[in-house]
């Protein structure tokens, strides 16, 4: 009998073994394949950043695109709405349920629930499908299987392996590791509440949805004390629309960039595609579209928060809209760039598109302009260097090159490493070390993009990955949609293996 070992019991564990089981059933391959899942932490389903507990901790991605079934988008939302729906207190939003952003928490709830439904449909139909307590932290290819090394001392043979171990910490501040009052994530948040007093300036490495997501712990919990926002570019996530507009789009498309290969027999880099965008956002608005106003770079995060609010109570400009209607195909128009064009795209679209596409709901939005609105929040740019002074026992933020602010406490928001070397999590360290893991220049892991199967001559044919780990070579990591299309794109290759 062979068995897929999956490491990490986040959604995207669960959502491989939700699909491989489905698969296993439906073919009767209970006598051929068993299924061992692996997760450290006492509960199934959460991972990190749906552990958490906070009020203000939402999705940034509306109900009916967070189901666990590949095929199933609107599966959460037909859940949600057998349990409360919007007369909960944890689901946000004036639309419909479909419509609505949900606390993180509830997300796990769900997903949790989904997993112990099919541990006991395993039981049920004959599948071996066993959840096991413990932490991988290295993996040895032998002349049968492979095996499976766990902090507890089990080894797991395996014939297949899926790397899912979630969003990893960012390791790209390791100097100031250990020192007192810097918090090195943003996840479990209790480190947050207990380190950081109600009155003291708090500041937070980044201005994306982790930043957010820091804000939030920090106000739900009865802060008082300035917060700093500290970035490079010092730009916020823009601001889901109120409700979502359909596009009809003639410019950017999938066939469209195929006709233009196929006539011109070139490929369709990243200028091309920018245009195409601008073509289309100019057909969405029936007129030019003022591009040099739509910069914004310069302007105080304040203003544009106030500009952004009012757009999405209106259904949003059509740069939020577009990138909201390009969801499935920007992927496919990723993977059709090579290496240096994907370097030019996060060059120079890179930071725009993350703040378009994974923006912030209204809701938060709201509490965020109430907070610069009070004094209590700043987002300041051109960030360029942190140090500690020992005996102030502050941090020291350089802006610039002359300019300083000092903090009491400090928050490393500023996400997960995309280059594997700063992912901060031992059992990536020790695949690459065997030269089970090879890294791919944009970012991640090398993956076979058509299977998900890791590309190493060291590590063979049978590691699989998926989620945050293989971020370079897939787009939109960092959304359950298309991690749980990637689980299926695995599950199907492991079964036809057999």
């Amino acid at each position: 009998m062979k068995n897929v070992t999956i490491i990490g019991g986040g959604p995207c564990g669960v959502a491989v073994g939700i699909e491989l089981f489905l698969q296993i059933v439906n073919r009767k391959l209970q006598h051929k394949i068993k299924i061992t899942l692996l997760e450290k932490d006492a509960e199934i389903g959460y991972g990190l950043a749906f552990r958490t507990d906070q009020p203000g901790h939402l999705l940034n991605t509306q109900a009916d695109l967070m189901g666990i079934h590949a095929d199933e988008p609107r599966h959460f939302a037909g859940w949600l709405k057998v349990h409360g729906g919007k007369n909960r207190k944890d689901v946000k939003g004036e639309g419909e349920t479909e419509d609505s952003y949900t606390t993180r928490k509830l997300y796990g709830d769900y997903v949790s629930a989904q997993a112990q439904y099919y541990f006991q449909k395993a039981r049920e139909t004959g599948v071996q499908f066993n959840l096991l307590r413990a932490e991988a932290w290295d993996i040895q290819k032998t002349d049968g299987p492979y095996e499976v090394i766990c902090t507890n001392g089990r080894h797991i043979a395996s014939d297949f392996v899926v790397l899912a171990p979630g969003t990893p910490k960012p390791n790209n501040y390791p100097r100031l590791n250990g020192l007192p009052g810097y918090i090195d994530f943003p996840w479990p948040s209790h480190r947050i509440i207990e380190q950081v007093g109600k009155h003291e300036h708090v500041g937070v490495l980044g201005s994306s949805l982790s930043a957010v997501d820091a804000v939030m712990t920090l106000v739900d919990n009865g802060h008082r004390g300035k917060i700093s926002l500290f970035a490079p570019d010092g730009l916020l996530p823009r601001v889901q629309p109120r409700e979502t507009k359909t596009v009809h789009r003639n410019w950017l498309t999938l066939e469209a960039i195929h006709r233009i290969r196929r006539e011109t027999l070139q490929p369709v880099g990243v200028k091309q595609v920018l245009a195409l965008f601008q073509k289309e956002v100019e057909e969405i608005e029936r007129k030019s579209f003022p591009w040099k106003e739509a910069r914004r770079e310069g302007i105080p995060a304040a203003v544009l928060l106030n500009r952004d609010i009012t757009l999405a109570e209106s259904g949003g400009d059509p740069i939020l809209v577009l990138c909201e209607a390009l969801r499935y195909d920007a992927g496919e128009i990723w993977r059709s760039w090579d290496i240096p064009e994907k370097k030019l795209f996060k060059k120079w679209l890179g930071t725009y598109w993350m703040i378009n596409r994974h923006a912030t709901p209204l809701y938060n939005a709201y509490r965020l302009r109430t907070l610069f609105d009070e004094g209590v929040l700043e987002v300041v740019s051109h960030l360029s260097g942190v140090d500690y002074g020992h005996s102030a026992g502050k941090f020291q933020i350089q802006i610039k090159e002359s300019e300083y602010q000092r903090v009491d406490k400090l928050i490393n928001a500023t996400g997960s490493a995309s280059d594997l070397t700063q992912m901060n999590y031992r059992l990536i360290d020790n695949l690459m070390a065997r030269g089970y893991l090879s890294a791919y220049p944009p970012g991640g892991a090398l993956i076979n993009e058509r299977t998900m199967q890791a590309v190493s001559p060291e590590g063979g044919d049978g590691i699989y990955a998926l989620g945050h780990i293989v971020n370079g070579m897939m787009l939109d990591t960092n959304a359950v949609w298309f991690n749980v299309r990637t689980a299926a794109t695995l599950s199907k290759d492991i079964i036809a293996r057999l």
